[in-house]
């Protein structure tokens, strides 16, 4: 045998080459079995429309995690609906019974809010709630609207029934104390239909709140109820009047807590959710009272006419009063309730808001045990008669509209009244019988002083017409006055005394004062002109009197006039240096685009006149005869203005009141503007306030500010609507009133923070209002920008923020970040770089600083770097 004969040997293990295949069926039989395990359920939904459905796309989510996706879409046989097959992760296999539901998730906007918006970026989706019980099926039918959330929650879920569902709807909040507490869940007709029942929840945090005597109302919308006078308008926040809202009484401590499924009952409105006390009241049947009508007693509504009915033989009106709570004491055996018409006459006008309100029941409280059940009287009770004391006579020439019963007015309060009157024996004057009730009957003495404060006066003279009147009472039924003049020690009353025309004639051309004026302050007023202001007009305080005009007299010069007037001396410590008086007389209205300000005075001075003053500052005390300054109104005393003149070229629009501005703060309105020179230019005639008075000095400039409209931003949007305005910055010379007003805004100005100069090649797309970063942050802003006088470059000044400023350095570089910069060749290709879109549009600036710098003074100069 040759030794190169092969020697054959038989392997005992699998070759190597078979573990691959076997590898490969593993991982096959792995896949088939994790393919089998994720399988997920087939299941087909029923849609009216496959608007916003797409195959292969559209998600089914619940609570925010995808649990299908819709594999197919088909139309059914009827061609009627939109067949959606969609695959179903396998973990909800148990949930899709017949009780599951989907729906199609959208934007949607009603009135209780906006919901589905975050599909406006990832599309429609369908929403699905899963079925704890009933019978496995694969087949739906999607619901139009979401379903109501599942009660699964921590939290209240109560039901409200109501009468109707006004304004209340699915997602309508429920507050208290117009914070919100729960929403409404859903709302469905009772099964009788007779009913409405609201599925109300109430947040974990807010459940304490709620007792089993709770009571809720519907504060949806607006509500007016008109009871002349007086006109009641309800109405509740913003959202509940656009989207509905349920509000809810305060917590009893002493009650049980609500629990889940607990019903309440859901009132119209507060009034009638409140819990009152019902008071049975019969009238004669022909009694003109009807549901609504109002219940007082002593000036105060205590309650309204719940129900009123005729009893089966019209003999009566039985009528039941619902009334406040707190009036239980007021119901006792002898109270007495009667029907009050309003009544008007020349000799009683007390009743005038009774005649606007229409008839009411009026309670008379009495004494006894407690009484819920009461006849009410035919007539009103009597009056009580007027007890008199000290009877006088007084004489005058003519009666005017004195007659009986007109009141005897002291500071015009009435004291007394006119008994009777007749002609004297001789016919040549009138005597006037009157007397003054005892408590007052002190204040008569030999020397009091009467005058006829009835009526209308009005005396023209060539210095202008004055109108002078009393009170309302006195000047349709007639009245007199009187005081005690200080001049003198005061004696017995006297049985006659005269009766003067008015308070002019009676206090002898002021030269008599008033004896509460003894040791009285006197001041004088300097004013423009007196309106309707006089001689025994009052001076107040807070709206109460502690003055009086004594004279008025015009200027020798004929431009103004000064008022004289006397402070009483429990008063006189109120007027100092900083005392500031106004012309209270008549209605101050302040009307514009940012507010609406409506002042009244006192009664007394809205009719007749007065002066009022209030301290705005500390100031020293004052001689007699200071003089002070009298402003036409409150606003102007408070803000002292201080006339100035500047003339601006004509071509920016500028407006009565707009306003003066000093580093963003009012400080002036502009009083008036008048066109001068054919047109070219305008005069604007400016108050500066107290505050603004430092600008009237040498070097102030003033310009005019109007809005700009640019891609990244709109410069003044606020002038839009209100209109340019005019900024000042200050001087720092001697006084000055005229000024030539800027043409532009100084290219340099000296903002809070760090201002600096930076000098660029070209503007490019740097405009003013672009920001400035330093690492990607915002730090500053372009404030201007200006060609120097050779136009080399353009300065550019920045602004940066106080907070930022020790970021820049003496020796700091600025970049141009404007636009966008591409870097393109043909081996390194094309590089694009851009800030953001902020600086694409409107520009921008970018510096870097060494930290080993001295810190940027502000001034300083940069010049940009070369990119």
């Amino acid at each position: 045998m040759s030794d190169n004969t092969p020697v054959i040997k038989r392997r005992r293990t699998p070759s190597a080459v078979w573990f691959l295949p076997i590898l490969a069926a593993i991982i096959a039989g792995w896949l088939v079995y994790q393919n089998y395990r994720d399988q997920g359920v087939l299941i087909e939904v029923m849609f009216d429309s496959a608007t916003g459905l797409e195959a292969n796309k559209t998600k089914v989510l619940y609570r925010g995690l995808p649990t299908g996706v819709v594999k197919s879409l088909k139309i059914d046989e009827d061609l009627r609906r939109v067949r959606a097959v969609i695959e179903m992760v396998p973990e909800t296999a148990d949930t899709l019974t017949d009780e599951a539901q989907f729906w199609l998730v959208k934007p949607q906007v009603s009135l209780s809010g906006v919901r589905g918006l975050e599909t406006l970026l990832s599309g429609h989706y369908i929403g699905f709630q899963p079925g704890m019980s009933g019978k496995t099926t694969d087949t739906f039918i999607a619901n139009d609207q979401p379903p109501p959330p599942l009660k699964d929650s921590d939290g209240l879920y109560l039901t409200l029934t109501a009468d109707n569902a006004r304004s209340v709807y699915q997602g309508a909040k429920v507050y208290y104390r117009d914070i919100e507490v729960g929403e409404v869940l859903s709302h469905t007709l009772s099964p009788n239909g007779q009913r409405v029942l609201i599925e109300t929840y109430i947040e974990p945090r807010y459940t304490g709140l709620i007792k089993e005597n709770t009571r809720f109302w519907n504060a949806s919308g607006i509500r007016i109820k008109a009871d002349l006078p007086k006109i009641d308008i309800q109405v509740d926040s913003l959202a509940s009047i656009i989207a509905g809202g349920i509000h809810f009484s305060p917590p009893d401590e002493d009650a049980k807590p609500a629990t889940n499924g607990t019903r309440f009952s859901l009132f119209d409105d507060y009034e009638a959710a409140q819990d009152g006390i019902n008071v049975k009241l019969r009238f004669p049947s022909a009694t003109e009272i009807s549901e609504g009508t109002v219940v007082m007693s002593r000036g105060v509504q205590i309650g309204r006419v719940k129900e009123a009915t005729v009893t089966d033989d019209f003999k009566y009106l039985d009528t039941v009063l619902f009334l406040d709570p707190r009036a239980k004491d007021l119901l006792r055996e002898s109270s007495r309730f009667w029907l009050q018409k309003p009544q008007l006459s020349i000799t009683n006008l007390s009743n005038i808001g009774d005649l606007l309100r229409g008839s009411f029941i009026e309670l008379d409280p009495g004494q006894g045990a407690e009484k819920l059940s009461f006849t009410a009287l035919n007539l009103a009770p009597a009056k009580r008669q007027l007890a008199m004391g000290k009877s006088f006579e007084l004489k005058t020439d003519t009666l005017g509209s004195i007659t009986k019963g007109s009141p005897i007015l002291y500071r015009q309060m009435p004291v007394g009244e006119v008994l009777s009157y007749e002609l004297g024996s001789d016919g040549s004057h009138i005597i006037i019988h009157a007397a003054i009730e005892q408590q007052y009957s002190h204040l008569l003495s030999g020397n009091t002083r009467f005058w006829n404060a009835s009526g209308i006066k009005v005396n023209a003279s060539l210095r202008g017409v004055s109108v002078s009147t009393e009170s309302a009472t006195s000047l349709l039924l007639g009245g007199i006055s009187f005081f005690n003049p200080g001049d003198g020690k005061k004696s017995a009353p006297k049985s006659s005394y005269t009766l003067y025309d008015d308070y002019q004639s009676a206090s002898d051309n002021g030269k008599l004062s008033d004896q509460r004026f003894a040791g009285a302050l006197k001041i004088r007023l300097h004013a423009e002109e007196t309106g309707s202001l006089k001689a025994g007009d009052p001076v107040l305080y807070k709206q109460i009197r502690v003055g009086e005009i004594t004279d008025v007299t015009l200027n020798k010069d004929g431009n103004a006039v000064t008022l004289y007037a006397l402070i009483e001396k429990p008063y006189k410590h109120l007027v100092h240096e900083g005392t500031r008086f106004w012309n209270a007389s008549g209605i101050s209205a302040d009307v514009s685009l940012r507010q609406l300000d409506l002042k009244m005075e006192s009664l007394e001075a809205l009719i007749s006149g007065g002066i009022a003053f209030a301290n705005f500052e500390e100031g020293a005390a004052i001689k007699t005869n200071h003089l002070f300054t009298l402003y036409p109104n409150e606003s102007l005393s408070e803000l002292q203005p201080l006339g100035i003149i500047v003339t601006f070229p004509a071509g920016k629009d500028l407006q009565p009141l707009a306003d003066i501005r000093y580093k963003g703060q009012t400080v002036g309105k502009v009083r008036n503007v008048k066109v001068i020179e054919q047109g070219k230019r305008i005069k604007a005639f400016i108050d500066l306030y107290r505050d603004g008075h430092f600008l009237a000095q040498e070097g102030s400039r003033f310009w005019v500010v109007s809005s700009q409209i640019r891609l990244s931003a709109i410069e003044n949007p606020e002038g839009l609507i209100l209109g340019n305005y005019v900024e000042a910055s200050e001087g720092n010379g001697k006084a000055q009133f005229q000024f030539k007003g800027l043409t532009k805004p100084p290219a340099f100005r000296n903002y809070e923070g760090l201002n600096l100069i930076v000098q660029v090649p070209e503007l490019g797309s740097l405009m003013k209002g672009s920001p400035v970063f330093f690492r990607q942050v915002p730090v500053g802003r372009v404030t201007n920008f200006d060609l120097p006088s050779v136009g080399q470059h353009v300065n550019v000044f920045v602004n940066i923020n106080p907070e930022y400023a020790s970021y820049v350095r003496a020796d700091s570089e600025f970049e141009n970040i404007s636009g966008v910069r591409m870097d393109l060749s043909l081996f390194g290709g094309l590089k694009v770089k851009a800030e953001s879109l902020e600086t694409i549009i409107g520009g921008g600036l970018s510096f870097t600083s060494p930290t080993d710098s001295p810190k940027a003074a502000s001034g300083a100069i940069f010049t940009l770097k070369d990119d």
